[in-house]
Parts: C-alpha cells; sequence; structure tokens
C-alpha cells in the first residue's frame, strides 16, 4: 500500500510539473487579451468623443484634446504611442461620392505601426459605405446624399504588459485602432445682430491657471471639484499655456471662474420675470431660452410691449431691445450653483462636453454686467462652495451680437 501511494504521488508531481506551463501561458494569454480588450474600448470611446466634440463645431487642436481626455489616466500619452486624423467630409447630391473630403494628420509623430500600411483610400470607402447602408444593412445612395460629416480616426500602440514580444504582431507592440465618423451639428457662422449664448458671464480679466502648487492661480486639486467625481488632471490639456490673459487665449487653455472674486456672473435675462434659481435652471438649459418670449405661466411682471412674463432676454430699461449685442447690459442672477437643479443642469453640460457661447464682460456696476464680446468655451468642472467653474476656451465668436445703428 505505501508503494502504491508513493508511486500515485510521484505521478500527480510529473502531471502538476505538466501542466503548470501551460497553465501559466493560458493565465498570461487571457491576462493580456483582457488587457486589448480594454484597451481596444477605450480607443473606441476616445474616437467616438473627437467625432463628437468634431460635430459640434471643434477645431484640429480641440479635437485631440478631447481623445487624450478621454483615456487620461488609462493609456500612455506620450505623442509616440498616437496617431490621430481629423475627417471632414461633403457628400455629393447623389450620395455616390465626396464632393469634399479631408483627412488630417492632427497628432502624433507617424511612428504608429499601423500608420506605415493606413490606406485613406480604403477608409473613404469604408465610410461613404456606412453612410449609404441603413438599419436593415441595405445599401441606399440616397441615404448618403448631401450629408456633411466629421469623425475621428485614431491609432494608438499599446505594450505588451507581459513582454510577450513573440506573441504581439510587432515586437512587443499592439497597433489598435478605431474610426468613428457622425454629422456635423455646428451652424454656419451669420452675421447677425443678436448673440443666442447662456447665462454665464465671465470677466475679459482672466488670467489662465497655472500648474498645481504653483503660481497665484492653480489648477485646483482633485478634492477641490464638487464635479465631476473624477476630474480631469492638468497634464492632459495638452494644448493649455499657464498664466495667459484671456484676450490672448486660444483654444485649450484653462481657465478658473470665481464667484468671490468678482470674475463669475450668473446672469437673468430680463426684469419682470423672477430672479431666482428655477429661472437660471431654464436659461440653463440645452438649446438656452434667451429668444424665448412664450408663454410659460411664469411668475413676475408683465414687461411692456410683453403680454405675458417672458424668459428672453429683455435690456433693462429698453424694452424694444430684445437681442444680445456688444455694449448690452444684463442683470445679474440670484441663481447659484449651490441650487442642485442649477447644479444637474451644469452636470449635463460637463458629461456631454458641450460648448457654449458665453458672455465676456469688462464692466460690473451694482447688478449688471457690460457685455464686452462673445466667447465659445466648454465647462470641464466646477466647485459650489466656494463657487468657480473650470473652464476651457474654445474660440473667440464674433458671428454675431456686434453693434448696429439703432441698437
Amino acid at each position: 500500500m505505501k508503494k502504491r501511494v508513493s508511486n500515485q504521488s510521484g505521478q500527480s508531481l510529473v502531471e502538476v510539473a505538466l501542466f503548470f506551463p501551460i497553465f501559466v501561458l493560458l493565465l498570461a494569454g487571457l491576462v493580456e487579451v483582457s488587457q486589448l480588450v480594454l484597451t481596444q474600448n477605450r480607443i473606441s470611446s476616445a474616437a467616438r468623443s473627437g467625432a463628437r466634440f468634431a460635430s459640434n463645431g471643434g477645431e484640429d487642436v480641440g479635437i485631440t484634446n478631447t481623445v487624450l481626455r478621454t483615456v487620461t489616466q488609462t493609456l500612455e500619452l506620450d505623442e509616440g504611442h498616437w496617431d490621430i486624423f481629423a475627417i471632414r467630409g461633403q457628400v455629393n447630391g447623389s450620395g455616390n461620392a465626396f464632393s469634399e473630403w479631408e483627412f488630417a494628420h492632427i497628432y502624433g509623430i507617424s511612428n504608429t505601426q499601423a500608420v506605415w500600411t493606413l490606406n485613406e483610400t480604403n477608409i473613404q470607402t469604408a465610410v461613404l459605405g456606412e453612410l449609404q447602408t441603413d438599419e436593415n444593412d441595405t445599401s441606399n445612395n440616397a441615404l448618403a446624399a448631401n450629408l456633411e460629416i466629421v469623425g475621428t480616426y485614431v491609432i494608438y500602440d499599446s505594450e505588451s504588459i507581459l513582454g510577450l514580444t513573440d506573441f504581439a504582431p510587432v515586437g512587443d507592440l499592439y497597433s489598435i485602432s478605431d474610426i468613428s465618423v457622425m454629422r456635423s451639428n455646428a451652424d454656419k457662422a451669420q452675421n447677425t445682430d443678436g448673440c443666442i449664448t447662456f447665462p454665464i458671464a465671465l470677466s475679459s480679466g482672466l488670467r489662465s491657471v497655472t500648474a498645481p502648487g504653483t503660481g497665484s492661480n492653480p489648477y485646483p486639486v482633485a478634492s477641490a471639484f464638487d464635479y465631476p467625481a473624477f476630474p480631469p488632471v492638468y497634464a492632459s490639456f495638452t494644448n493649455h499655456s499657464a498664466n495667459i490673459s484671456l484676450s490672448s487665449a486660444s483654444e485649450g487653455d484653462l481657465f478658473l471662474v470665481e464667484s468671490n472674486a468678482d470674475e463669475l456672473r450668473w446672469l437673468v435675462w430680463n426684469e419682470g420675470i423672477q430672479n431666482t434659481n428655477t429661472t437660471l435652471r431654464n436659461s440653463l438649459l440645452w438649446p438656452g431660452n434667451v429668444l424665448d418670449y412664450t408663454a410659460h405661466g411664469d411668475g413676475g411682471v408683465v414687461l411692456p410691449g410683453f403680454g405675458t412674463v417672458v424668459r428672453g432676454y429683455v435690456e433693462p430699461g429698453d424694452a424694444t431691445d430684445i437681442t444680445v449685442h456688444e455694449g448690452d447690459r444684463i442683470n445679474t442672477s440670484n441663481g447659484s450653483l449651490a441650487n442642485s437643479s442649477v447644479a444637474t443642469v451644469m452636470q449635463g453640460h460637463i458629461d456631454k462636453e458641450r460648448q457654449l457661447r458665453l458672455v465676456v464682460w469688462d464692466t460690473l456696476s451694482g447688478t449688471q454686467i457690460t457685455v464686452q464680446r462673445f466667447a465659445v468655451f466648454r465647462v470641464v468642472g466646477y466647485s459650489n462652495s466656494p463657487e468657480w467653474l473650470l473652464v476651457e476656451f474654445m474660440r473667440w465668436d464674433d458671428s454675431c451680437g456686434q453693434s448696429i445703428a439703432g441698437n
């Protein structure tokens, strides 16, 4: 009996010795494949975020920043690992070809493995084919006719986390790519007197933030944010320039705008409507209500020339001026981010990475600001106590709100 047990034990050891390397290899492969799947999901999400940003009129620098912010703290940000392309196109009236096509390299140093075999013609053909296909996978050129599209094509070289160089396609690198294309939602710029804007006014005297722990206006620490729960880090804003004036800003620069420092003011569009958090919340809702003169049953006072309390803009003391333009006066709001309904709307803007046209003011007199000009910003995060917004500058907007004679 003892001999038989000894033989069985020896046999078991041999079996373990034979199986163990196979088990380790299987485990390593599972870890490697799981990492690749996660990376692919992150790249897909980054491509969609970049395309969504572009569809709202975002420029190339902002597309790059959006893509990289999506993967901050999860992937290597060094440009040697990336190649990002911005896609813009217009399909002809027959829906069978692009009348305009742009495939621009906007980030990276053409160092990824996949970039060497990239075929732009194949990508263009694939995009057009997707636009021509309905939900039943039936091809119909009419579906693509006259469409204006934007998108991103993202390539990322992921290193093997286990150093399995013999199994990687090229050395120890896996080249992962994805493409996302959307219809362009950006309105064509038109020179108009009035400017559709949101009820947030920023001081023209702002200076951009400095690195965390440096300067007089540093990037806030993560614990200072009330939203989002996981704020982006300073290093993810690759196009930001520290400590520059708002007048010198370019796309990607960050500004911390504080209520206590007379830099941030919420606005109420007219003197007739009640100056409350509910009014501010309604004005912050997408796509804005600065031109809303219909009856909603709101409380307040009916202004001369109107049959009801309105939500849209009416200049204080001049009920004939119902369009916001440079030089106009606007009353400040009593609302704040400390109110949960106001904060919820702001969270929606942050989550959707919306670009908002805001007022830049140069004069604050009592409860009124005077409009200097308009600019487009993206709200990155906020605190409600003390109250501040962290905003990313996109561009100056001189397509509307220009003063003309008689206003």
